[in-house]
């Protein structure tokens, strides 16, 4: 038994000695800031590489039981964002609200799951003509005789992806109805065709 001694001794000091330096880890760990992961990119690198991107594309599909399909186009200018719409589908002669909604989220088949209007300002919901209105606030588009809608409209409360209200990455929503300017959201009634606006080719 004397000759074990020794040996548990050393074993008893093994132990003391990785236990103390492990606590001491710990400590540091606990002191020193977390890194960000290699991947994540720097704010304004990010940033800069954003305000790069001046056009954007919404594909527009049908909610359940519509025909309506299309493509909205967002381009940056010095003047704000020129909205491009091109919807067909639509009953001859009718007039439909658009409108930028909050989420790019198009897996509700009814097109709710893209939320409420596009609104980071907090206004009130107003026609394009009012200064202060929601974000997303498009007004309204026409169909011709063939069902076919074209509108072109350009608005200075958006950006494509800058920070005047950046609209990559949100929704686009076509309603059943005309958007009359009533609150809160112009009384435009079932959303009949939705889609996500994601960077266009060439960006």
């Amino acid at each position: 038994m004397l000759t074990q001694r020794p040996i548990l001794t050393a074993a008893l000091l093994l132990i003391i000695a990785v236990t103390a330096t492990a606590m001491h880890h710990e400590e540091q760990a606990a002191t020193q800031p977390a890194t960000q992961p290699a991947t994540q990119p720097d704010a304004p690198g990010h940033a800069a590489m954003m305000a790069t991107i001046n056009n954007a594309v919404a594909v527009m599909v049908p909610t359940e039981g519509s025909t309506t399909h299309g493509t909205v186009r967002f381009h940056q200018t010095e003047a704000g964002v020129t909205v491009t719409a091109d919807i067909a589908g639509l009953d001859p002669g009718s007039t439909h609200a658009i409108h930028v909604h909050q989420y790019g989220d198009i897996t509700g088949a009814n097109g709710k799951s893209a939320g409420g209007h596009y609104n980071p300002m907090g206004h009130d919901h107003g026609l394009p003509e009012q200064d202060a209105r929601h974000a997303g606030d498009l007004g309204n588009l026409t169909a011709d005789e063939a069902g076919n809608a074209h509108l072109e409209i350009t608005v200075d409360n958006l950006s494509v992806a800058g920070v005047n209200n950046p609209v990559i990455g949100r929704g686009v929503i076509v309603h059943a109805k005309v958007d009359d300017g009533g609150q809160p959201t112009g009384n435009a009634g079932a959303r009949i065709a939705m889609g996500v606006i994601g960077i266009a080719k060439g960006e």
